[in-house]
């Protein structure tokens, strides 16, 4: 399996549009870095330092997670304790937290729930790890702030933020050869100027799957095709008041070229952040 090389080298030439509009900063521009205490927003709703939060929460940084080297949210999460993955039929990953079902796991991006369960799971092979500052996993019963998708846990993916008026491009390209072929490209564009602000990604995901047992007809892994596609936009009135409108789409393909099963989910969400 492939992806089309069509698509691959339309990817290819806007992130380097976008690379060529970056400004390079001078080797003797000084920067000033402050450390500042690690703050959670998931287990309270509100802003809090991690040594103060009333409950059991695991934050894990940029830093960590460029470290790990992964590139799917799985690899990442499956590295922590108390986390565990479970396949359902199709071959989709959910994740378990200290031992709840993957139906009462609630996942979410910048505090919005991801859509598109399937057979309880929220897939975690369709998340990539670009453009994530950081995640924050509350172990234990949150449904009293989430609702009943939430009785084991929540996994808040917190996203990077256009800043400093500026242009910015990432691409990132990952192959593996093998029996299962794995091909991963992303690319991600943050822009703002004058109280507006952009993001914009794109993931594309396919591999070959595996075959343990070549005497049967269906594979253990069937062959797939992932596209992941964000938008996000949004407006700063003050520094206190700020609106956000985000708009996010996954297809996914996967089995032979006869005979196979797609799913397409889209969503659409509008907040007011004080």
């Amino acid at each position: 399996m492939y992806l089309n090389k069509k698509i691959f080298t339309a990817f290819a030439f806007i992130s380097l549009t976008v690379f060529s509009q970056e400004k390079i900063v001078a080797d003797n521009e000084s920067l000033e870095i402050s450390n500042l205490d690690e703050v959670i927003v998931t287990a309270t709703r509100t802003k809090r330092q991690l040594s103060s939060v009333p409950m059991p929460v695991t934050l894990i940084t940029k830093a960590q997670i460029i470290k790990s080297g992964t590139v799917r949210l799985k690899d990442i999460l499956v590295e922590q304790t108390g986390i565990t993955l479970a396949s359902d039929f199709g071959g989709a990953k959910g994740v378990q937290i200290q031992g709840i079902s993957a139906d009462y796991i609630l996942i979410l991006i910048d505090g919005l729930p991801i859509v598109g369960r399937a057979s309880g799971n929220i897939d975690l092979n369709r998340i990539t790890v670009n453009n994530i500052k950081q995640i924050e996993i509350v172990k234990g019963p949150s449904s009293s702030l989430y609702g009943s998708e939430a009785i084991g846990g929540v996994i808040n993916i917190i996203t990077e933020q256009p800043k400093n008026e500026k242009l910015e491009g990432l691409i990132s390209y990952l192959a593996k050869g093998g029996a299962t072929n794995q091909l991963d490209i992303s690319t991600n564009v943050k822009w703002k100027r004058k109280g507006f602000g952009l993001v914009s990604g794109i993931n594309l995901n396919s591999s070959n799957g595996f075959d343990l047992s070549p005497e049967t007809l269906s594979k253990t892994t069937e062959a797939h095709q992932n596209f992941t596609g964000n938008l996000q936009v949004s407006y700063d009135f003050s520094k206190n008041l700020k609106t956000v409108v985000s708009n996010r789409v996954y297809k996914k393909y996967q089995g032979n070229n006869r005979e196979g099963n797609k799913q397409t989910d889209w969503s659409v969400n509008a907040k007011v952040i004080q």
